[in-house]
Parts: structure tokens; C-alpha cells; sequence
């Protein structure tokens, strides 16, 4: 992951490789060096050579705002069986498999916060969290349980969105308790101005472009979710998918760090300033390259968040039972 920020700076080309340009000097990334270009602020320049490079070389361009978010992707798409993948993927919407799939997708995200949280107390003498994961764990198996309970989409939705609910509150709550109190963190809360949470908005927001990128090279349709119900102009299946990996690729480095003593500076308006986004870009990027334990077989954590994308586009066509990343 290429991450460009920084007023004045331009993206461009020479020989053949990607250039960035800034007051301080020049930077030449081989292309084949990079997997998808984030561009995160709106003072960078990006020449038409430079998309016509990384559309050849299917390298994505992905621009987010200030919050993080991703608001355009450019992409050159190889997808795999588009049309096939896609059909079955509205037809889930009604066969009963949607619900199955949404309390997949929330399950394995309250998994892998317990084992976020089982984690930590090995290296935190805090007795809460232990007793948090085994309330998680707990949660993981009603969740698995909702589409059981009702053939409706809507009361499966309504369902597992309350025990994530709970689950959320648990976990949180957990990590306020160990987090030093000077960042004033009381819990999740996406329009709080703390640096924790202005921290953690910009590294989902990386994960959301991340996310949406693996589903379309899948053959799905990324906006077209299964637990967050569909919105005009949102990728909400990008929003569904990324659940299971907020806590193994955003949520894990950015605490680490933060207990190790970082303090991200938080600009006017709750957003981080310049500096501390390249830093939590860098966090998602180092943890993306590690290895993913856990999974179907050893691969790095970026090749897990697209395998597993594909996974779920072979399990929507042919109807098999889909399993979340677990583990880590």
C-alpha cells in the first residue's frame, strides 16, 4: 500500500515507475511494488500518467476524505465470474441465506474481539478482560444462533445487531478501562474528537477502500450488503465484510500503540492531523503484511482480506456455508 498525503505533493510517472513529489524531495516506487495507492489528502496532484500506469498494472486508486472514508476507488477490474457471482448475491437477499451470512460476518468480528481482549491480558493484569471475552464468546454463539430463529431478513437484522450491540459495549468498555486516561477515551463513538476514536475512524476508513477493492475483484456487488441494509451511494457490503477484520487490522496495532505511549494529535474539527494519519496508514500496512494465523491456509494478512472475498463469492454461488476469518 502506497500512501500519498501531504498539500503539494504529486503522484506522476517516470520510466516506467511511480513518482511522488514533495517540497522535501522525490520518491521512485516501482509499480509492481505496489498493491493499491491511497491518496489521503486533498492537497495531492495525480497526472493522468500515473492512472493510466496503475490501470495497466491493475494497481487501485483509492481517495478518502478527512474522516478516512473512501470516497472514490478507480480500478482497472479483472473480476472473477461477475455476472454468476453477482446474481447469486441478490438472490441471497431472499433465499435465506443473507441472514446466514450477516450473523457469519458479526460473529467472526465478536470472535476476534475476544481473542483481541484474551490477548491483551496477557500482557495487561486487568481481570475484565478476560472476563469481557468470555461474555463475547458468549454473544459469537447467539449470533450464530439468530437465523434459526426467524425466516425474516429484517428480524435476523434486527436480532444480530442488538447482541453486536451488547458485545460492543463489553469490549469497549473494556478497552476504556486499560486505555491511560489522559486520551480520554469513555468508549466507541465515531463523532467523538478523542485521538482515540479519530484514530481508529481513519484506519477503518483504509480498511473500508481495502475491502471494497477485494469484493469487486471478487465479482461482487459492493453495495449490496447482507446486515447493513442497502443505502444509495454507500458500499455496504464493504461495511458488512469488514467486520470480522476491524479488530485484527485496525483495532489491535492501534491499541498496541497507544499503550506503548503514542499520543495522535487531533487537529480542529476531531481529525488527525497530517502526521498521525500516515502513521495509522503505516500500523494497517505493517499488520497487513504479517501472517494471518488462523486461516485457510499460511498467507499474510492482505492475502487473507482478498481470499477470503473470494471465498464468500464461491459460497454465495454455489450455497455453501460461509466462514469468517477466525483466529489471528
Amino acid at each position: 500500500m502506497l500512501h500519498v498525503s501531504g498539500y503539494g505533493v504529486t503522484l506522476g510517472v517516470k520510466s516506467g515507475s511511480l513518482v511522488v513529489r514533495s517540497r522535501e524531495g522525490s520518491r521512485v516506487v516501482p509499480v509492481g511494488e505496489v498493491d493499491v495507492v491511497v491518496v489521503a489528502t486533498s492537497g495531492v496532484s495525480v497526472t493522468s500518467r500515473a492512472v493510466r500506469l496503475l490501470a495497466r498494472a491493475g494497481v487501485e486508486l483509492v481517495f478518502l476524505d478527512h474522516r478516512g472514508d473512501p470516497v472514490a476507488i478507480l480500478y482497472s477490474s479483472n473480476p472473477t465470474r461477475t455476472t454468476e457471482t453477482r446474481r447469486a448475491q441478490y438472490a441471497a437477499l431472499t433465499n435465506g441465506l443473507a441472514a446466514r451470512l450477516a450473523a457469519e460476518m458479526v460473529a467472526a468480528k465478536v470472535h476476534n474481539q475476544a481473542v483481541h481482549l484474551k490477548r491483551l491480558a496477557s500482557r495487561v493484569p486487568e481481570r475484565l478482560l478476560h472476563e469481557a471475552a468470555g461474555l463475547l464468546l458468549e454473544l459469537e454463539e447467539g449470533i450464530l444462533g439468530v437465523p434459526g430463529k426467524t425466516s425474516s431478513l429484517e428480524e435476523a437484522r434486527r436480532l444480530v445487531m442488538e447482541l453486536e450491540a451488547r458485545a460492543a459495549r463489553e469490549y469497549w468498555g473494556a478497552l476504556a478501562r486499560i486505555l491511560p486516561g489522559d486520551l480520554g477515551f469513555k468508549g466507541r463513538d465515531r463523532d467523538a474528537g478523542d485521538p482515540v476514536n479519530a484514530s481508529l475512524n481513519y484506519g477503518y476508513g483504509i480498511l473500508y477502500g481495502l475491502a471494497w477493492r477485494a469484493l469487486v475483484l471478487a465479482g461482487l456487488d459492493p453495495y449490496a450488503g447482507f446486515l447493513h441494509v442497502d443505502r444509495s451511494g454507500k458500499p455496504v457490503l464493504a461495511f458488512d465484510y469488514v467486520e470480522a477484520w476491524r479488530p485484527v487490522l485496525v483495532d489491535a496495532p492501534i491499541i498496541r500503540e497507544l499503550l506503548r505511549g503514542w499520543r495522535p494529535r487531533v487537529a480542529a474539527g476531531g481529525r488527525l492531523d497530517a502526521g498521525e494519519r500516515a502513521r495509522v496508514a503505516g500500523l494497517v500496512k505493517e499488520r497487513l503484511s504479517k501472517a494471518c494465523q488462523g486461516g485457510y491456509r499460511r498467507m499474510t494478512c492482505e492475502e487473507a482480506l482478498r481470499g477470503y472475498a473470494l471465498r464468500l463469492a464461491r459460497a454465495l454461488r454455489s450455497g455453501a456455508p460461509f466462514e469468517a476469518y477466525r483466529g489471528w
